[in-house]
């Protein structure tokens, strides 16, 4: 089974993330979720980005986290945390894998190396398809697997209950895709 580096959204760290580690925690895997919020949760998109927006010590923080690790840990992410979590996986070739929730954003090449998975639905406000698109290309080119699983519908933050875009079969899909990804082999 994998370590996992599991990565909150500009929300915070709130129960729908912690509900989440712990269903791949029940497949097996060890989950890591750090709190680089220090404790703050919204519940209004905007507020979450105004208070990330005042901290650009976060990613540091996540850093951190991720250099206790072992470099075969897996990095993932909600929104923010995806954002952090490809950011880290661009700089860390050990990496198993990389499993993107809700944000893409276009690499700057050359790709590491590290697998990844993405999970969003097909029309989201955070989302570029160019970049997704730019994401696969540049990791198909290192030899790395790509998946670019889409939901259908509109919304962000389909995996958090505690949120509008919340789809529970969407969700569980997601967790399902993660486990067969590390299990199969295609995350090394």
């Amino acid at each position: 089974m994998a370590p996992i580096l599991l990565l909150h959204s500009a929300l915070g760290l709130r129960q729908g993330v912690e509900d989440f580690a712990e269903r791949l925690r029940g497949h097996g895997h060890e989950v890591t979720v750090p709190d680089f919020y220090e404790g703050h949760v919204f519940d209004v998109e905007a507020e979450g980005i105004a208070h990330r927006d005042a901290h650009p010590e976060y990613f540091e923080h996540v850093r951190a986290v991720a250099d206790g690790l072992p470099e075969e840990t897996v990095l993932a992410g909600f929104s923010l945390g995806s954002f952090f979590a490809q950011r880290l996986a661009a700089k860390r070739p050990g990496s198993r894998a990389a499993i993107l929730m809700h944000s893409v954003t276009a690499p700057r090449p050359p790709w590491s190396g590290v697998p990844v998975q993405v999970h969003r639905y097909a029309t989201d406000p955070w989302i570029s398809p160019p970049d997704v698109e730019a994401l696969g290309e540049a990791v198909r080119a290192s030899s790395a697997p790509f998946e670019d699983h889409v939901t259908a519908g509109r919304g962000h933050l389909f995996t958090d209950p505690g949120v509008p875009d919340f789809d529970e079969a969407a969700r569980d899909a997601t967790i399902e895709r993660i486990v067969g990804f590390l299990d199969r082999g295609d995350a090394p």
